[in-house]
Formats: structure tokens, C-alpha cells, sequence
């Protein structure tokens, strides 16, 4: 696959999986700046594998990973979070005994105040929050923290792996509405979900996994809320 100008995240050929089990198969994905895709996909199909093989917390034994076109295959996660790649992980997997403010800053060198006024303003609910402990909150609430923290990091790439699972149906429209107004501000994003309806308010493309293979998958029942020049399957 031949990468085209505004391709943030390019994975190809890619095998990921956990010591001699190979989950994940000759893998293709890709993700454009300004797009939401979509990774479908039932329980233990791989989309977690596959998720955590871009990030590097586990390592591809082949193929080729390049975000804004620099090979990252073999590099190290934090190089990787240099490099522009964000992950926010099932659950959130908060620090509990911490404040909402505390999270958002442990996992930078530095947060400046603009930094946590616009993650406070993408997340309102938020500032009232900010000095309660992690361990406090409701599930909504500890997803949002949870992409907050990610989005201080500054990505070019966030990895979203099952964002709605649990949520109410009113926070996952919350969810959604935050997730447009981020890939609206230039970035890309991979969403790996189960849940059909969510991803139909937000992606503009999607990729169907099943027993770790991966392909594109054509889906035309959805709003895509973002806009973009061109959202066409690679």
C-alpha cells in the first residue's frame, strides 16, 4: 500500500501476539489526519493486540509500523510517545488514589496551564472534578480523565481501545461529541470497539477483525461527524 500525503498511522504486513501465539495477521490499517477509523471486532478478536502492538507495549515480530512516516517497528513505547503516538487503554487504568489533576499531569515532564484549560474545556465536567480522587469517580468520568491525560501528551495518533465499554448511553454521546471536536483539531485517531452504534456517530472508515485477520470494511449506515476532504477507504 503506497502511503498517501496526509497518512498519520501506516501499518503494513504487521504480526503481533504473545510469545510463539500469533494473534494478529498480516495486518493493514491505516489512519489519515483529521480521520476517526474504526477497528471492529467481537471480544478476544485481537483489537487489543492490535491496538497495543502500534503503541509498542507488545512487540510486532513482523511487518512495518510508521507513524507521520517514521518507522517505529522495534522502538521503544516512551520513543514511540515522543514520536507522537498516544494510547488510551481499556478502562483508563486511572491512579486511584490521586486526584483527577494529579493523573493528568504524572505521565508528562511538563503541563503548562493552556495545556489543562483545553482538555478542561473539551471535558468541562472536569473542572469540578479536579481535586477529587480517581478512585471516586463514575466510569464516564474516568474515560474522560483517562483521553485528557492522553491528549497532554500531544499526539499526532490516539489510540482509543474500547472507549465506550460500560458507559451509559448518554455519556457515550458525550464521549462522541469529544472525540469529533478532536479529530476536527488535526489529529488522527484509531477507535477499537465492539459497539456498532458508537462508532456510527463518529468514524469515517472502518477495518473488521475477526480471529486477528484485518480488512476494510465497507459500512454506510452512520453519521460521520467529522469532516474531511476525503474519507475513502485506503
Amino acid at each position: 500500500m503506497a502511503k498517501t500525503s496526509d497518512e498519520v498511522l501506516r501499518v503494513a504486513g504487521m504480526d503481533a501476539g504473545y510469545g510463539h501465539v500469533r494473534v494478529v495477521r498480516d495486518a493493514n490499517v491505516s489512519v489519515r489526519i483529521g480521520e476517526v477509523v474504526g477497528l471492529l471486532g467481537r471480544n478476544g478478536a485481537g483489537k487489543t493486540t492490535f491496538i497495543n502492538a502500534v503503541a509498542g507495549l507488545i512487540d510486532a515480530t513482523t511487518g512495518s509500523i510508521l507513524v507521520d512516516d517514521k518507522e517505529l517497528f522495534g522502538v521503544a513505547p516512551n520513543k514511540r510517545v515522543a514520536a507522537g503516538v498516544a494510547i488510551v487503554p481499556s478502562g483508563g487504568r486511572l491512579f486511584r488514589s490521586l486526584s483527577v489533576e494529579e493523573n493528568l499531569t504524572i505521565g508528562t515532564r511538563r503541563t503548562t496551564q493552556e495545556q489543562l484549560d483545553y482538555v478542561y474545556r473539551l471535558f468541562p465536567e472536569m473542572v469540578a472534578l479536579r481535586a477529587r480522587y480517581a478512585g471516586q469517580l463514575s466510569g464516564g468520568e474516568r474515560q474522560m480523565v483517562a483521553i485528557s491525560r492522553a491528549l497532554l501528551l500531544r499526539p499526532r495518533l490516539l489510540l482509543l481501545d474500547e472507549p465506550s465499554e460500560g458507559l451509559a448511553p448518554i455519556i457515550v454521546l458525550r464521549l462522541a461529541e469529544a472525540i469529533k471536536a478532536l479529530c476536527s483539531s488535526g489529529i488522527g485517531i484509531l477507535l477499537a470497539e465492539q459497539n456498532i452504534k458508537f462508532t456510527d456517530l463518529i468514524c469515517h472508515r472502518w477495518y473488521a477483525i475477526d480471529k486477528g485477520d484485518i480488512a476494510p470494511l465497507t459500512h454506510t449506515n452512520g453519521n460521520r461527524g467529522c469532516s474531511r476532504a476525503s474519507s475513502s477507504a485506503a
